[in-house]
């Protein structure tokens, strides 16, 4: 027993440090993987290392090599400018469109669409008379629910995760769960708090514009949208304080080319074969499909791909590989059957699905979602194997409350949102968005289960 609590209390203790320390948590658990298995399990290598996924991995391989091909020829660039454009001068339906985007290249691969978008979304506020929290909430309900399709981080670690557990997961089921839950949450708070901070955001952003040679005043063209920023690029003075004096790009539009519409069709073939064959029963692999798809475009294309391989989100193959490992250690000491018997310990299998959404809400809150969701679904499979509460409810229950609070201000999405905004309503814009990130660490695993696992559990 006290082998396997120390083997615990070490993996918490990574994901402290790595919250509070800028130490990569995969490398991390790598290291305390192969530490803990043969110092406290008495493991050989090849055991503690029959626990690496390589299935989830070639997936995550596959998919963010065919999407960072997209992001870095512009591909995506033009979806987001020709989207913007579709709409013309309708400015009330710039949330709808920030959310259908985000959610449309989340489910393409990249669960942080939001970064990219918050900042784009943001600047159409102020002059437009559109609440910011409103459009970043737009961006960041539509990526979260992008995240798990098939297709993209959550929905592959979720449903890879369960199926290893044995469970017969579908995860077209989650993906339209994760669409309804967010599309709820951002209808909510766009009736909510529709005119918060719109007349703020207006003189924030009339205070920031250059008093002349601007576009605004040196030509009665518009100024065309700024691109989107990155992760690290957001911040004062960046996109986020970028003004406009109309709502739509005017640029002349640019014209594909070959290499962006062979792009293009990689990934309308891709949905379309992971979407389709699934209605007829047919299990395509993923990432097979998305790296085969990509190393077509490279053969095609070879001078503008030469640095395809660098696109690879290695950072967080890295982080699942290594969390992931950790956790096939715990499940050969016996560690995770001790947590779950704790769970089981509860009476009631609905008090303890609930308990367990709301731990995994609060940790992913201040830590990363990815990491936590590679923890706390193997932690939840012996519950479900005690019966009494239904597997694929409540494994879409952990996962999904894990990602509605990811726009608190101590995740990247919601620092993101919060660098984005004007820096006179910077504090409030914070304030709002801790309140409404911890208020999701009930609010979420409340919905889900009563939705997803209280039906089963009654019937």
């Amino acid at each position: 027993m006290a082998a396997q609590i120390t083997a615990l209390l070490i993996l918490a203790a990574a994901f402290l440090i790595a919250t509070v320390r800028p130490v990569h948590l995969g490398a991390l658990a790598f290291a305390a993987a192969l530490a803990v298995g043969t110092g406290l399990a008495g493991l050989g290598v090849k055991d503690i290392l029959a626990g690496f996924p390589v299935d989830i991995l070639l997936l995550l391989l596959g998919v963010t090599f065919l999407f960072g091909i997209a992001r870095s020829n512009g591909t995506l660039d033009w979806l987001i400018d020709r989207s913007l454009r579709a709409i013309g001068n309708r400015t009330t339906l710039l949330p709808v469109l920030f959310f259908v985007l985000s959610a449309g290249i989340a489910s393409l691969g990249s669960p942080l669409a939001a970064i990219v978008l918050i900042p784009v979304a943001v600047s159409f506020a102020g002059r437009n008379q559109l609440s910011p929290v409103v459009l970043a909430l737009a961006a960041t309900t539509g990526g979260s629910a992008g995240a798990f399709a098939p297709t993209s981080l959550f929905g592959i670690i979720t449903a890879g995760t369960a199926e290893g557990g044995g469970i017969d997961f579908d995860g077209l089921f989650l993906f339209g769960v994760a669409l309804a839950i967010n599309l709820v949450l951002f209808v909510a708070s766009w009736v909510l708090f529709g005119k918060m901070l719109v007349k703020e955001s207006a003189e924030a952003a009339e205070s920031e514009e250059p008093p002349t040679g601007g576009a605004a005043t040196k030509s009665p063209e518009p100024t065309p949208t700024p691109e989107p920023s990155t992760e690290s690029e957001s911040g004062p003075g960046g996109v986020a304080t970028a003004t406009r004096t109309t709502p739509v790009v005017t640029a002349a539009p640019a014209r594909l080319s070959a290499f962006q519409i062979a792009t293009v069709a990689s990934l309308v073939i891709l949905v379309v074969a992971v979407i389709g064959l699934a209605f007829v029963g047919i299990d395509m692999h993923v990432g097979a499909l998305a790296l085969g798809l990509g190393v077509l475009l490279t053969l095609a294309f070879t001078e503008e791909t030469t640095g395809a391989v660098k696109q690879v989100d290695w950072s967080t193959i890295l982080l699942v590989g290594g969390i992931a490992t950790y956790v096939g250690v715990l499940n050969q000491m016996g560690a995770v059957k001790i947590v779950a018997d704790l769970g089981i310990k509860i009476q009631s299998p609905l008090v303890a699905a609930f308990a367990l959404c709301v731990c995994g809400a609060l940790i992913s809150a201040v830590g990363s979602t990815t990491a936590l969701l590679a923890i706390i679904i193997p932690l939840a499979l012996p519950l479900v194997e005690a019966g009494g509460v239904p597997a694929v409810g409540v494994i879409c229950a952990l996962a999904l409350s894990s990602s509605l609070v990811d726009i608190s201000p101590l995740s990247t999405v919601g620092a993101t949102a919060v660098a984005a905004v004007p820096e006179a309503i910077r504090p409030r814009v914070r304030r709002f968005l801790f309140q409404w990130g911890f208020s999701m660490v009930l609010i979420g695993p409340v919905l889900l289960c009563t939705f997803l696992v209280l039906p089963g559990y009654l019937f």
